[in-house]
């Protein structure tokens, strides 16, 4: 082999491994302009949140328009997750943020919500630290009509891959998270209850 040739198959290569990275920073770049689009002023945050937002059943109004495409916002702020949900978890919703699973409660609302994110995939790493959250960490979602509802970790647990009872409806306003687990043969799911008053506590 010539040298010419050696250094074409290293820059080949080089390109093949990189793609992936270049690909996972796009759609984090994506997901961040989402975010951006609910962020809040510092006088919005301080006064419009603390005025508007102290009320009970978990539910705190949020100061701008969700941005085209989202249809919310989650937030879990002891694992650094902060990203945009979108309607559906097919590869375009999960590989800018995290998916609402259709069929299952819309966000904020009576019933039980559920959202997939991936872990550790090529496209994204939304969920990959879900594995280490804890009881009684708060998990914040804020859906389209801007309120924002705070809810409780409460219980964790490995599920098969086609578990129905990760999607079992509730009489009360609930949210489960889950994600890949063992490559893709199990779930890890997380399951949360709607936090009343609302409380800003990770």
């Amino acid at each position: 082999m010539s040298k010419r040739d050696f250094i074409i198959i290293v820059l080949i290569g080089i390109v093949l491994v990189a793609v992936p990275f270049v690909f996972r920073a796009l759609d984090h770049a994506r997901s961040d302009e989402y975010i951006r689009g609910f962020e809040v002023n510092g006088d919005e945050t301080d006064e419009g949140q603390e005025n508007q937002g102290k009320a009970t059943n978990g539910k705190k109004k949020a100061a701008k328009d969700i941005p085209e495409g989202a249809i919310g916002i989650i937030e879990i702020k002891s694992l650094d997750i902060k990203y945009p949900i979108f309607e559906g978890a097919g590869s375009t919703q999960l590989n800018m943020g995290i998916g609402h699973m259709e069929n299952t409660a819309p966000l904020c609302e009576k019933g039980n919500a559920v959202l997939a994110g991936h872990n550790g995939s090529r496209r994204g790493m939304f969920f990959t630290r879900l594995n280490e959250v804890k009881d009684g960490a708060k998990v914040k979602i804020t859906n389209q009509e801007k309120v924002t509802h705070t809810y409780e970790v409460y219980e964790t647990g490995v599920y098969g891959p086609y578990d129905e009872t990760v999607y079992q409806q509730s009489d009360e306003e609930c949210l489960t998270l889950f994600t890949c687990a063992y490559s893709g043969t199990r779930r890890f799911v997380v399951r949360c209850r709607l936090v009343t008053p609302v409380s800003d506590d990770t």
